[in-house]
């Protein structure tokens, strides 16, 4: 079942259960966007609010546990090359109401950059083993 990321409390929930993904190592990374082609004759439309993002950390400092995040209505992504270790995680909602998740603190967007993260209209997470 999964816990959604709604409210200040979910996050901290998140936190608490998850141990801040302390010891989490990215694992698996699946992005889909469902795009409509033939919108026109010559054409096709993209749809942001058509996109997901699942991400599986397996959080060694919670006994080799298995943490699936999944993002919708993507905005903006990136995953960071040897930045697959985390020693915390970020969550916080923007200006605009959207979520931004990172695989670490971070001070500002700009700092954000430097490291992976998510930004999306909606965030769920869930224990897989």
């Amino acid at each position: 079942m999964f816990n959604e990321i709604r409210t200040e409390k979910n996050i901290q929930n998140f936190i608490d259960k998850t141990n801040s993904l302390h010891d989490g190592y990215i694992i698996g990374v699946q992005y889909t966007n469902d795009i409509m082609t033939n919108v026109d004759e010559n054409g096709y439309f993209t749809n942001p609010d058509a996109t997901k993002l699942i991400l599986k950390i397996l959080v060694t400092s919670i006994g080799d546990t298995v943490v699936e995040l999944e993002f919708e209505a993507i905005r903006e992504w990136q995953i960071k090359e040897h930045l697959w270790d985390m020693t915390d995680t970020s969550i916080v909602f923007d200006e605009n109401g959207l979520i931004v998740w990172s695989n670490d603190v971070f001070t500002d967007m700009s700092d954000l950059k430097n490291r992976s993260y998510v930004i999306a209209s909606s965030m769920k997470w869930r224990i897989v083993t």
